[in-house]
């Protein structure tokens, strides 16, 4: 009977699906919009900023294909910038030494942005401020995405136990799309190839 158990055990199997929750920082850049606040005296999009989110996918020999989805935060006193993004890519397991996995991912998807500035020293009645005056603009953007990354990974002797540990990448607009202001028409918006270089830990399981 214990002969039976461990023939049973050994023959059981898991699915291959590999599943990554990561958090870590990004470093961001949005060149033609910082040109038009700078010379506004209105600040600059934030630098430095943080994210997480959560991706899985399913393994194909060595070969991965999966969905991501993440969020950004960055704040300074006057403006901030939140993201958030879903993409769908492939990676490979192939590239491995002892019992470390070098992963490439490449990644297409869509990404959306928020950037607030809050505008100081302002003065008005209470009503102005309700109807036709304003102490702070919300500009969009949106556009199609491309996400090239490495994870690192640790295995098992086996190699049929994979634990992301981290991941470095660039994220980048495809197309250079116009700024937009929130419940406005506007003429002469900068038009902005957002990028942002990140740098991640992970956790999770992949089999």
């Amino acid at each position: 009977m214990n002969l039976l158990a461990q023939e049973q055990s050994s023959k059981r199997k898991h699915l291959p699906i590999e599943i990554m929750y990561f958090g870590g920082v990004q470093f961001n850049y949005a060149g033609n919009l910082n040109s038009v606040l700078k010379n506004s005296g209105a600040g600059e999009v934030p630098v430095f900023g943080w994210n997480a989110g959560l991706g899985t996918a399913y393994r194909i020999n060595k070969m991965l294909i999966g969905v991501n989805f993440s969020l950004s935060t960055n704040g300074k006193k006057n403006n901030s910038l939140n993201t958030g993004d879903f993409t769908i890519y492939v990676a490979s397991n192939a590239i491995r030494t002892g019992n470390l996995v070098f992963s490439p991912q490449l990644g297409l998807g869509a990404q959306s942005s928020t950037f607030v500035i809050e505008k100081q020293n302002m003065n008005g009645t209470f009503q102005d401020f309700l109807t036709n005056q304003s102490n702070e603009t919300k500009l969009e953007h949106t556009a199609a995405i491309v996400d090239i990354s490495v994870a690192l990974k640790t295995t098992n002797k086996d190699r049929t136990l994979f634990s992301p540990e981290c991941r470095v990448g660039y994220k980048s607009s495809i197309s250079a799309n116009e700024w937009k202001v929130t419940n406005a028409t506007v003429t002469n918006a900068p038009k902005d190839r957002l990028g942002s270089f990140y740098l991640q830990l992970a956790w999770g399981i992949g089999r």
